[in-house]
């Protein structure tokens, strides 16, 4: 939702200093506060999308997540948490439209104010609309789950 209202820096703050976002089987990854920060700013404007690539043209895409599931590791004050990611493109003429899908496996810790931080985040995508993607940046399909 973050990145939806245009907020780079509370969606970076989200993760840890060093933490990493990456596309399970791409070369798309991003490691550090200054990467995701740029990461951020792309995808707000609808030049990049982690599921989809580079957006040529660029698009405004709406992310939903579903099934969020977080279990924890106990006393090592970690959790694991899963969920499904849908894509859609919006703001282009018609309704808004599936653009991607996958599933996100995130690692997390908890931080000495207690709260949560990504320590990374992968991104298995089951599929994009190539119509609205880059021939170069579309991602591989179908890997596993663990990075």
């Amino acid at each position: 939702m973050l990145l939806e209202l245009g907020r780079a820096t509370d969606w970076v703050d989200l993760f840890d200093p060093n933490a990493l976002v990456r596309c399970a089987g791409g070369s798309r990854q991003f490691k550090g506060r200054t990467e995701l920060l740029k990461l951020a700013q792309r995808m707000i404007a609808g030049e990049f999308d982690v599921a989809a690539g580079v957006m040529t043209p660029p698009s405004h895409c709406r992310h939903t997540l579903t099934d969020i599931s977080l279990f924890s590791e106990g006393a090592t004050g970690g959790a694991t948490g899963y969920a499904h990611l849908t894509v859609t493109a919006a703001g282009r003429a018609g309704p808004p439209r599936w653009l991607a899908s996958g599933i996100y496996a995130d690692r997390l810790h908890r931080c000495g104010a207690g709260c949560w931080r990504f320590e990374s985040r992968v991104l298995r995508v089951d599929g994009v609309d190539v119509s609205l993607t880059s021939p170069t940046s579309r991602p591989a399909t179908s890997l596993p789950l663990r990075s």
